[in-house]
């Protein structure tokens, strides 16, 4: 790749994760690494999808970009700016950009507030007026679906997905160049949920945003995502453009994954067997791939050694036996 090419990737990129480990310290057990050695990019203007079983370490991944939990090592950029050396980790990710939006918005929301007061909370420090804190919450409230009625209730005067949208004007107010998504839509109805993520998928274009999106529900990935990232036990097992992981999972744990769900199961391939067992325990992972246990291609190399990311297939895939295990289901 020239000095060009690299220059230009360089630019299109917002976030930038390398070797990010993360290690929770107990006084009671040994230390559990929930994160370990994982390295991705997101380029401006798309959505990466972080999917895997609970236990797999999407949110602790989310809440170190956020700067709400610990980093043990590793570098996390946005813009190019280092944040893992902050002294006020979150206070730095807030500056350069990066909004959260959490699961449970009755939680996020401050049940004494009026939505207004909830919505322009992130402003603050720019000593506004109250009426032009007025119009500027009256102005994100618009841009989420909502209107001026909503600006005097309390959290518990509105429906689950209105306080979400709440959240998101409230992500919004800052400018934010990245919103980390987590699980931000599993705790709505149907179709509630769907009319949030179209919401998402509009906001995302009228205001230029990037997003990461953590979630379980792989409609939710397929609907909005433009890159998925597989996590096992806390590494990265599978990386790609997310037609191609959706429609053609190339690691073992990815296809059960995606065959769990039906109607994402677009391709003739041949059928894995049922997932069994659970994820293991972070604070003893297995020897080798860590998805050994639970691998119906196991082979002895699995149990020894551990695969490394390699391109295949369009994205990048940790196993031994992808291009085999792929080979013989397109065959089949």
């Amino acid at each position: 790749m020239t000095d060009q090419s690299n220059a230009a990737l360089a630019k299109d990129t917002l976030l930038d994760i390398e070797q990010l480990c993360v290690v929770y310290r107990g006084l009671t057990r040994r230390p559990v690494q929930a994160v370990a050695d994982v390295s991705f990019s997101i380029a401006r203007g798309s959505t990466l999808a972080l999917i895997g079983e609970s236990g797999s370490g999407k949110s602790t991944i989310a809440r170190a970009i956020a700067g709400l939990g610990p980093v043990e090592s590793g570098s996390i950029r946005i813009d190019g700016m280092e944040l893992t050396t902050a002294r006020d980790r979150a206070a730095a990710a807030g500056a350069h950009g990066i909004q959260i939006v959490f699961q449970d918005p009755t939680s996020a929301l401050n049940p004494r507030w009026p939505v207004w007061q909830s919505i322009v909370e992130p402003r603050l420090r720019e000593r506004l007026d109250r009426a032009t804190q007025r119009d500027i919450a009256a102005d994100y409230l618009g841009r989420v679906g909502l209107n001026t009625r909503h600006m005097d209730r309390l959290p518990q005067q509105l429906s689950g997905g209105q306080r979400q949208r709440v959240t998101i004007a409230r992500a919004l107010v800052s400018r934010p160049k990245l919103i980390i998504l987590d699980e931000a839509v599993s705790a709505l109805d149907v179709s509630v949920r769907n009319e949030v993520l179209v919401l998402l998928d509009a906001l995302k274009k009228s205001e230029q945003l990037t997003y990461l999106l953590i979630s379980h529900d792989m409609s939710a990935v397929a609907q909005l995502a433009t890159t998925v990232a597989v996590l096992y036990l806390g590494k990265l097992v599978e990386l790609g453009p997310a037609t191609r992981v959706i429609g053609q999972p190339a690691h073992p744990y990815s296809r059960a994954l995606i065959d769990a769900v039906p109607a994402l199961n677009r391709t003739a391939r041949q059928e894995l067997p049922h997932l069994g067992g659970e994820i293991g325990d972070p604070a003893q992972p297995p020897s080798g791939c860590r998805f050994h246990p639970r691998c119906p291609f196991v082979m002895d190399v699995c149990r020894r050694d551990e695969p490394l990311l390699q391109s295949h297939h369009g994205g990048d895939v940790a196993c031994h036996r992808a291009i085999e295990i792929n080979t013989a289901s397109s065959n089949s």
